[in-house]
């Protein structure tokens, strides 16, 4: 059946947003050190020879890790392309998966462009994750024959209640699509709304539940330590002032969200009185270190493998909270706060079971920081329900699989 062509408004729309595109994947690039960033973006890509025959894509960060037990699964088998949207989730790709998987950075959305990267390649199978709806990129897959597959579909209510020019693009885009694996029957529900045949739609699971169990982190810190991760501004004023109140004997690790922040981070933690010392500048640990600030990329998994407690940032202030999956999958014994509207999902399910600790307030969780270090045994409990909440999800990935392995 003839795939129809996004409409012409998107067209003039894409041409005449091509400075800004081009503009901002350039500001990007400079500001990363990440010049190739820009050459993809614009079509160009180093390839001599294209021989991936499954393109994987994949927005940002979050997404990058969403797709990566696809990614470990199938990369021994298949010839993997991997394209990402945003240049920090360009940099995490290239830095967490095997070294057999391209990853580029997906080209703009215009037509001769999008048109000369889908021509290059011969793929057998497109997977797109999420709510990543490029419609020219997607309209050129679809006409050359390409089975389009979105994983872990879903579309948010913002995106249910567009104007009618938007909700008509995104109704033709879905319409690219073979097939689609959602998360949920609300998923399923949304998906219908919008104009997607029943019989294309198959609840999957939510595949940032899935993951393939890994041993190999790098253990950075002898003595036993407290774990502040992913934290906001003025979270680690917050959680610094628990030392002296609560009298703790562990180090505290603040590893900050955003790293770059670790100078104004510095400044107002001066006033404290406390004795900090820097990763990025390869400063020891010593008897009388109290807080250590771990202001690098790349390392959250390591420091959360081995800390006694996690407390995850961006919850005790507006954020929403930030993945409390990471550290459950690891067997931590977890606290998030109040602020979890990001998250809301995966704090339901881990609350059923006991897996978390939700407090409404840094006063709260004094106590609760206090009372689990005070009772090895609560730690335990909450370590061990992670575990078997997340075991109990394996099975999302091999659903994942046998859809895709059907296509390949």
């Amino acid at each position: 059946m003839p795939v129809s062509r996004p409409a012409f408004s998107y067209r003039l729309l894409s041409f005449t947003l091509l400075p800004i595109w081009f503009f901002h994947a350039a500001w990007q690039a400079l500001k990363n050190h990440q010049l190739e960033y820009l050459w993809q973006r614009s079509g160009f890509f180093p390839d001599k020879e294209c021989k991936q025959q499954l393109w994987i894509h994949a927005s940002s960060v979050g997404e990058i890790e969403l797709i990566k037990p696809l990614v470990l699964s199938l990369h021994k088998d298949q010839a993997i392309l991997v394209t990402t949207f945003t240049v920090t989730g360009y940099q995490h790709a290239l830095r967490i998966l095997p070294d057999n998987v391209t990853v580029r950075a997906l080209p703009i959305d215009l037509m001769p462009i999008s048109q000369h990267f889908i021509r290059r390649y011969n793929f057998k199978l497109a997977l797109i994750a999420e709510t990543e709806l490029w419609p020219e990129t997607l309209y050129q897959t679809a006409k050359n024959g390409i089975p389009l597959v979105q994983i872990n579909a879903r579309l948010s209510s913002k995106s249910l209640n567009t104007s009618n020019w938007s909700n008509k693009i995104l109704r033709q885009t879905l319409g690219y699509f073979d097939q689609y694996l959602t998360r949920t029957e609300q998923d399923v529900t949304n998906l219908v709304s919008m104009g997607v045949p029943l019989n294309k739609i198959t609840v999957a699971g939510n595949l940032k539940y899935a993951h393939i169990a890994s041993n190999s982190h790098d253990k950075l810190i002898k003595q036993p330590y407290i774990l502040f991760a992913s934290t906001h501004h003025p979270e680690e004023n917050l959680f610094a002032g628990l030392i002296n109140t609560l009298q703790l004997t562990q180090l505290i690790v603040i590893a900050p969200r955003h790293p770059q922040r670790a100078k104004d981070i510095l400044k107002s933690l001066q006033p404290l009185g406390l004795t900090i010392k820097q990763r990025s500048l390869g400063q020891a640990i010593t008897d009388d270190t109290q807080i250590y600030l771990a202001d690098t990329l790349g390392e959250l998994k390591n420091f959360m493998a081995f800390a006694d407690l996690v407390i995850m940032g961006g919850s005790f202030e507006e954020t929403g909270g930030h993945n409390v999956l990471e550290p459950v999958r690891l067997g931590k014994a977890v606290i998030t706060g109040p602020s979890d509207q990001n998250i809301r999902q995966d704090i339901a399910l881990l609350l059923k079971h006991d897996a978390i600790v939700q407090v409404k307030g840094i006063e709260q969780l004094a106590i609760t920081i206090s009372y689990i270090l005070q009772y090895p045994a609560a730690l335990e409990k909450l370590s061990n329900n992670a575990k078997k909440v997340m075991q109990a999800q394996n099975h999302i990935l091999q659903n994942y699989l046998d859809v895709i392995k059907g296509y390949l």
